[in-house]
């Protein structure tokens, strides 16, 4: 009779969790995605709702439309080249050579992840700007013709792509440290050189990883927001991402146009994707094996000096530089007006509105990442452990927002809750949802990372010593795994703390984050108050940072917005 009794306690609990995560998924992700769908071929009017391929015939035929994905094919794609480039060139130094402080180089070479984009952007503008950027003065003063512009095409490029370089680094630098350098000692016996070697050994076997980080960094470019909108807006050099704001700013707003430039964001991704798997097709590269190996260095003589400076020129531009000129600009009364003082900086940041919006974003930011870790938690523990039916088209469903660009996720829950009668739209509870909806993959991958490792016989030893799934689970498996949930919040609240493309469509003056303060303030042109709130917004990343690197040694990985 108990034995029955637990059965169906067991199985009202199963159903229970299904129904819930059937529920999350559907509310949160698959609605916002099928809604992008609906609303990309109706029209909707008060009392009328009619298909109608008018907004597809309006981007299919708009000149300034197709600019926009020529300009957002060449900015990304230029951007994953140079960040798949210098990364795989700086993991391979870090991790292969015997190039000086390279441990530390390696860690500070991360940093720029924790840049928010929209600061790097700022701070580059400052430095590369026509007319106010600090190397062009210098070149002025010079009497040099030729002037840096980052507000170019190649310009939005190379800056975007310096910024993702951590990402592909990272991804890389896993590889590298997987890999039997025995391989390469073969090719070197058998008449190749160090050079050789490595481009005929080496640098194919760590195809899969470079072109995952290729990809990666493609779908993050083609979805920023922040940096090519600060970049291009004065030459008017848009992409579709900006495209798709000044859709919104319309009144009234062009849902239908936003649906379809969403489209081409997510058919972007896809097609990346889709050339991934074909590329890495029917080939083998399996180097961990079950024998030992020992790491070994190679030895570059004197131009292990070369790619020491080629690190420390990369943090000058990603991380030194951009510092440098935010504090001074910061503490200038205008830009580069030659009068300085942390007064002025201080007192940029002293309204009482740089601070309630700061206290508006701390809540979004620590409820959002404390719902998503609980439902990553939740998800993980499902996926990897339990036996319920359709787990693993639930963990697809769950992940299927990473290859979806941020601002046309935004775009989905946007139309999504326009049109439901609940009192979503317009409170902190939407962004909420687009947060929880578009990152829970993320506290899911984290956490599955160490649930795996976790053996399925101790919740089961403490559940033949009475306790329930549920109990099992709370009293042994979290204590153990604890350190993967709390990096998978810690990555979150780094997320949600400086987020831009999604925000920037669900916001109201009740529900302004900080980014969104700085893009308004951007918008009006007062680069010294918009310094002063960069520098905030950076040192809460850094923190961020130092606390991931305390708690969690050597595992920080983020996505910019």
């Amino acid at each position: 009779m108990a034995g029955t009794a637990r059965q169906f306690t067991t199985s009202l609990a199963g159903a229970s969790g299904f129904a819930l995560l059937g529920g999350f998924t559907g509310i949160l992700i698959v609605a916002p995605l099928a809604t992008i769908l609906y609303r990309a071929f109706v029209h909707v009017a008060p009392g009328s709702i009619t298909p109608t391929f008018e907004h597809l015939a309006t981007v299919l035929s708009g000149a300034i439309y197709w600019l926009a994905l020529w300009n957002t094919l060449i900015v990304a794609g230029g951007a994953a080249v140079v960040a798949a480039s210098l990364g795989a060139l700086f993991a391979w130094i870090f991790v292969r050579t015997d190039t000086p402080l390279r441990g530390i180089l390696e860690r500070a070479a991360e940093l720029p992840i924790f840049i928010p984009p929209f600061v790097g952007a700022v701070a580059w503008i400052l430095l590369a700007a026509p007319r106010i950027g600090l190397f062009n003065r210098a070149l002025m003063r010079l009497d040099i013709g030729w002037q840096f512009d980052v507000s170019t095409l190649t310009g939005m490029l190379c800056v975007i792509g310096i910024y993702l370089v951590p990402y592909v680094m990272l991804i890389v630098a896993a590889a590298l440290r997987g890999m039997d350098p025995s391989l390469e000692e073969a090719a070197q016996i058998s008449g190749f050189g160090i050079v050789a070697a490595n481009l005929r050994i080496t640098f194919p076997l760590l195809a899969p990883a470079f072109v995952s980080g290729l990809v990666l960094a493609f779908t993050i470019a083609i979805g920023l927001f922040g940096t090519p909108i600060v970049l291009g807006w004065s030459h008017q050099t848009l992409l579709l991402t900006s495209r798709i704001w000044i859709s919104a700013q319309a009144v009234p707003p062009q849902y239908g146009l936003m649906a379809v430039l969403c489209f081409y964001l997510i058919g972007m991704a896809s097609i990346a994707a889709a050339l991934q798997r074909r590329i890495l097709a029917g080939r083998s590269y399996v180097t961990i094996t079950g024998k030992g190996f020992r790491p070994r260095l190679i030895e570059l003589g004197a131009w292990r000096w070369l790619t020491f400076a080629m690190a420390v020129l990369y943090l000058l531009l990603t991380v030194l530089a951009p510092i440098l000129v935010l504090t001074a600009a910061a503490m200038s009364t205008y830009t580069w007006s030659g009068v300085m003082s942390v007064g002025n900086l201080l007192h940029n940041l002293s309204s009482e509105d740089v601070w309630l919006t700061m206290r508006t974003s701390l809540v979004i930011s620590l409820l959002s990442a404390t719902v998503a870790t609980l439902a990553g938690t939740g998800i993980a523990w499902v996926v990897v452990r339990s036996r319920l039916p359709l787990r693993s088209f639930i963990e697809h469903l769950v992940l299927l927002p990473i290859a979806v660009p941020g601002i046309a996720f935004g775009v989905g829950v946007m139309l999504f809750w326009v049109g439901v009668s609940l009192p979503v739209y317009g409170t902190m509870l939407i962004i909420l949802f687009a947060f929880v909806g578009r990152f829970t993959a993320y506290a899911v991958r984290s956490i599955s990372a160490s649930l795996v490792q976790v053996h399925p016989e101790l919740e089961e030893s403490a559940r033949v010593s009475g306790l329930g799934p549920l109990g099992a689970f709370v009293r042994i498996t979290i204590p153990l795994v604890l350190p993967g949930i709390i990096a998978g919040w810690l990555l979150l609240f780094s997320f949600f703390i400086t987020e831009l493309s999604i925000v920037i469509l669900l916001y109201t003056a009740s529900t302004r984050t900080f980014s969104v303060l700085s893009f308004e303030v951007w918008n009006v042109g007062n680069f010294s108050r918009l310094a002063s709130l960069s520098l905030l917004q950076l040192l809460i990343g850094l923190l961020i940072a130092s606390g991931l690197r305390l708690l969690l040694g050597a595992r920080l990985v983020q996505e910019p917005t």
